[in-house]
C-alpha cells in the first residue's frame, strides 16, 4: 500500500543562505580550499568553507523540497519519467557531475565537499543515484579515444557504467581474484565470473579488473574496458538483495578485448584498484550518515509529539539516552569523515582512515536506526514511514566494500608490524 506520509515527520532545514542556487562551477574552486596541516584540519573541521556549506544547503534543499515528497509513491528508484525532470533541474542549479574535473565539464567538487553532498542525497533513497555524470577516474588518465567513447557520454547523462571487483570466490579479497586474460596479437581474451555489481545490468560498459593467466596476488592485475554488448560478455543473472536493490553477476567467456580497451598497463592495476576501494570506503561514511540523520531527526520529532502513559516520550530519561547516544556516534563519524576528506584533498594516503571510516560508520549507522525504529514503535516497523526500509538497506554497508571483520583484522596486523 502507499506509504503514508513520511514527508510530515521529517523535520525541515532551511536553506542556510537566502540567495537563489547558482551555477556550482562558477564559484570558488572547491580543490584550493584546503588546510595546510592538521591542526588546520581539525580546526577547519568546525568551520567547513562557506561555499561548500552553501553547496550542502543548496542540494539539502532540493532532496527535501523536490525528492522527499515522491516516497509516498516511490521506495528505491524513481521512474524515467520521473527522474528525468529531476536531473533537467539538477543541470540548471549546476548540481552535476560534481567529482569530474572541470576540463571535462564537471564541477571539479573536492572530497570533503562530495562528502557534504553526499551525506545529504543520502537521506532519501531516491536521491541517492540521482545527481549524475560521476565517472570512473581511470578514464582520466585514458587515450583521447577512451575519453570521446566512454567518459564524456557518461558526463553528459548519456551512458551509464559499472564497475566489476568482486568474483564468487574472491568478494573481500582482490588478490584472490581469478577472472584472466592472455594476449592474442593486439587483442586480449578473458574468462572468468564476476558478482555483486550494483546496478551492472542496467550499465553500457564496465570496468573489469582481471588478472594474466598464471599470475597470483598482486601481480598480472589489468583493468580493461568492456562494452555490454560484447560478443562474450553475458549478464548470467540479475541478483534481487535485501534493502530493494539489484546487483548482477556477469560471465565473460572467450571475450575478445582490443587493446586500445586496457585501462592500466599490463599488471599495473593493483594500486589503482587499492586506490578506487579506499574511496568508496571514506564515502561509506558520508552515506550512512544520511540514513542516519534522517532517522535521527524523524524520532526527535516523533518523540516531541507523541505521548504516552500521560507524558511525552521526550520527557522519557530512556528515550532521552537513547536520542544522546545516537547524535554522539554521529557526530564522531562526521568529524572522521571530515578529517579524513580533507587529508585526501592534501594528496595524503587514508588508507588507513577510510578503514576506520568503514567500520565505525557503517555499525554506527545500525545502531542509530534500530534506535529510531524502537522510538517510533509499530509505526517504525511499518512501512508507512521509511525507517524499516533504511533498517534494511543499511545492513549491506557492513559487507559492501570488504567486510568490517577483514578491515577489523588489517588495521590490527598492520599496529602489530608498525
Amino acid at each position: 500500500m502507499p506509504r503514508t506520509s513520511a514527508n510530515e515527520r521529517r523535520r525541515t532545514h532551511p536553506l542556510d543562505h537566502g540567495r537563489a542556487p547558482q551555477q556550482w562551477e562558477n564559484r570558488l574552486d572547491y580543490r584550493l580550499v584546503t588546510p595546510e596541516s592538521n591542526e588546520e584540519a581539525i580546526a577547519m573541521d568546525t568551520a567547513i568553507p562557506e561555499e561548500l556549506r552553501m553547496l550542502q544547503s543548496t542540494v539539502r534543499q532540493f532532496v527535501e523540497n523536490e525528492v522527499m515528497p515522491l516516497e509516498s509513491e516511490y521506495e528505491e528508484e524513481l521512474p524515467q519519467e520521473v527522474r528525468a525532470p529531476l536531473q533537467a533541474q539538477l543541470r540548471e542549479m549546476g548540481l552535476w557531475a560534481l567529482s569530474v574535473p572541470p576540463e571535462y565539464g564537471g564541477a571539479g567538487i573536492n572530497t570533503l565537499g562530495m562528502a557534504l553532498v553526499i551525506e545529504e542525497t543520502h537521506k532519501s533513497m531516491l536521491s541517492r543515484n540521482l545527481i549524475g555524470g560521476g565517472v570512473n577516474p581511470l578514464l582520466y588518465g585514458a587515450s583521447d579515444y577512451l575519453k570521446e567513447k566512454y567518459l564524456h557520454p557518461v558526463v553528459r547523462g548519456e551512458a551509464r557504467s559499472a564497475g566489476a571487483f568482486s568474483e564468487p570466490g574472491a568478494a573481500g579479497d582482490l588478490g584472490g581474484i581469478q577472472t584472466n586474460y592472455t594476449r592474442d596479437g593486439d587483442d586480449y581474451v578473458l574468462n572468468g565470473t564476476k558478482i555483486w555489481i550494483t546496478k551492472g545490468h542496467e550499465a553500457d560498459h564496465v570496468v573489469v579488473l582481471a588478472r594474466e593467466k598464471g599470475t597470483e596476488r598482486q601481480e598480472g592485475v589489468t583493468w580493461f574496458v568492456i562494452d555490454a554488448d560484447t560478443p562474450g560478455f553475458e549478464v548470467s543473472r540479475v541478483i534481487p538483495m535485501m534493502g530493494q536493490t539489484t546487483t548482477a553477476e556477469f560471465q565473460l567467456t572467450d571475450c575478445v578485448v582490443p587493446s586500445a580497451h586496457r585501462l592500466t598497463a599490463e599488471g599495473g592495476a593493483w594500486q589503482d584498484a587499492q586506490k578506487s576501494l579506499n574511496g568508496l570506503r571514506l564515502m561509506n561514511g558520508p552515506q550512512v550518515l544520511g540514513l542516519a540523520q534522517r532517522c535521527q531527526d524523524m524520532a526527535v520529532e516523533y518523540a516531541m509529539g507523541r505521548k504516552t502513559f500521560g507524558s511525552l516520550l521526550s520527557e522519557r530519561q530512556a528515550v532521552q539516552s537513547m536520542i544522546a547516544d545516537s547524535e554522539i556516534e554521529m557526530f564522531a563519524t562526521r568529524s572522521m569523515v571530515h578529517q579524513a576528506a580533507m587529508k585526501a584533498d592534501r594528496g595524503e594516503d587514508v588508507r588507513r582512515e577510510a578503514q576506520m571510516i568503514k567500520v565505525f560508520a557503517t555499525e554506527m549507522a545500525g545502531r542509530v536506526i534500530d534506535r529510531a525504529l524502537q522510538i517510533h514503535g509499530a509505526a517504525g516497523y511499518s512501512k508507512d514511514l521509511v525507517i524499516e526500509q533504511y533498517y534494511r538497506a543499511v545492513r549491506a554497508y557492513r559487507i559492501f566494500e570488504g567486510p568490517n571483520e577483514v578491515h577489523r583484522w588489517r588495521l590490527g596486523r598492520n599496529m602489530m608490524r608498525g
